[in-house]
């Protein structure tokens, strides 16, 4: 999350919105703890919320996030470095919707800097 946030903040964007299937440090974020958290990286995060841009961070389930796991497992140690697909991989298509259509009829908690 936290190398998210760098990069959109490289790019200059002004609204961001962050999936992550971790929900406990989504709480986290979202009830305040962040910036007394003992974790670096989580204090960190809640800093990059707070830079002057909009910031919105969604809990998605694992169970609909199928497509990053594909990617995950494809790529599993050969990358060290960003790769930023403007098409999705004809081998992950038909896993992109059915994210998609898991996703609309999930449950969204949202963190708002």
């Amino acid at each position: 999350m936290l190398e998210g946030l760098k990069l959109a903040w490289s790019w200059s964007l002004q609204k961001v919105e962050i999936k992550n299937d971790n929900a406990m440090l989504i709480d986290t974020l979202r009830n305040g703890l962040a910036a007394v958290n003992n974790i670096v990286e989580v204090r960190t995060i809640h800093e990059w919320f707070y830079k002057g841009w909009e910031v919105k961070c969604r809990l998605i389930l694992r169970e609909s996030n199928k497509v990053v796991d594909c990617l995950d497992n494809e790529a599993r140690g050969r990358m060290n470095q960003l790769v930023v697909l403007n098409d999705p991989p004809q081998n992950v298509r038909h896993i992109l919707e059915e994210d998609i259509q898991h996703a609309l009829h999930s449950k969204v908690a949202y963190v708002e800097a």
